[in-house]
């Protein structure tokens, strides 16, 4: 483990702040374990805090902890890697003693996958499950508690626009959902404005269900039959995850320029730089020295650079008047 997480693509780093789930005794024993190792822990408490970067768990529950944990990014790890720490007298990588694996957990309720998922999502992006998400909530909120649904949203880096009526003002901008309560009638008179602005309701289930298992299917948690809107505004959430990803793809590929001639990224044979370490200059393209045809004699201009240098010399001749 790194002192401060790398955890997104601007590079800040960030402290480790562990959060501890299970059995008041055994966090009692992993806070001992952390003190040993100056470790940060977070106050204890059954809701999410949002300095954590570390959740260490005995078993996967849908859980506050769990939910915000996941939907922010943040590691999700076994007792085992306290363990490890502890023998090893250091804090060790994170990797092997992350919460992983195929299918579900024992109660049937979140994807191995998941943790691991998110995890890499926020180290690609920078961002969480709910990243560029607006939703509206309508009614009241039991499982998940209403307040439990607003420190997993931030914690997602999604908004909530707001939680009571009157949503009037809000109703022509981008809202993605409107997490409406169980029970509530399709004449609500909000509903029906809901329904009008093609603004899709659906219950919390939908954003937990989107979180604890990552690709299941989420229709059974749409309200009103507004399945087509719901899809629409899901596919939007997962293109934006996409685009931030291919940006960022987009980002490191520019400064990984391979052979022009071979277009092999492997630097064990010398490269050069179309005009480095000369006055010229150059379009930067690079080129292994062994495939250079000529060989390379002192600076080195690709072919089209020296297409150009060539005319430009041409150009600036001046011209001998002859004599008749």
């Amino acid at each position: 483990m790194r002192e401060g997480n790398n955890c997104g693509t601007s590079n800040v780093l960030e402290p480790t702040w562990f959060i501890l789930s299970g059995h008041r005794l055994l966090r009692k024993e992993y806070k001992a374990i952390l003190r040993r190792l100056k470790g940060r822990v977070c106050r204890d408490s059954h809701h999410w805090c949002f300095q954590a970067t570390h959740l260490v768990t005995t078993e996967l529950r849908r859980t506050e902890k769990f939910f915000a944990a996941a939907a922010a990014g943040r590691w999700i790890l076994k007792p085992d890697y306290l363990t490890a720490c502890n023998e090893a007298g250091k804090f060790v990588e994170e990797e092997p003693f992350e919460w992983h694996g195929n299918g579900l957990n024992s109660g049937d309720t979140i994807s191995l996958d998941a943790p691991r998922k998110w995890r890499q999502l926020k180290q690609r992006t920078g961002h969480g499950a709910f990243y560029g998400m607006q939703v509206i909530i309508y009614g009241e909120c039991i499982a998940p508690t209403l307040d439990t649904l607003k420190r997993t949203i931030r914690s997602g880096d999604g908004t909530i626009l707001a939680t009571s009526p009157p949503y009037t003002r809000f109703l022509k901008s981008s809202i993605d959902f409107a997490i409406v309560s169980a029970g509530m009638p399709s004449v609500d008179a909000w509903v029906q404005e809901f329904v009008r602005h093609n603004i899709p309701c659906v219950s919390a289930d939908y954003l937990v269900e989107y979180v604890c298992q990552p690709g299941h299917p989420l229709s059974k948690h749409v309200l009103f039959s507004m399945h087509d809107l719901a899809e629409k505004s899901l596919q939007k959430l997962l293109k934006n995850q996409e685009d931030v990803m291919d940006a960022d793809a987009g980002e490191e590929s520019e400064g990984d320029i391979g052979c022009s001639t071979c277009g092999s990224h492997d630097e064990e044979g010398l490269m050069v730089t179309c005009g480095s370490g000369g006055n010229q200059a150059g379009c930067g393209v690079r080129v292994h020295v062994g495939c250079c045809n000529p060989p390379v004699d002192g600076e080195w201009l690709c072919g089209k650079c020296e297409e150009q240098k060539s005319a430009k010399k041409s150009a600036g001749k001046p011209r001998v008047l002859k004599n008749r």
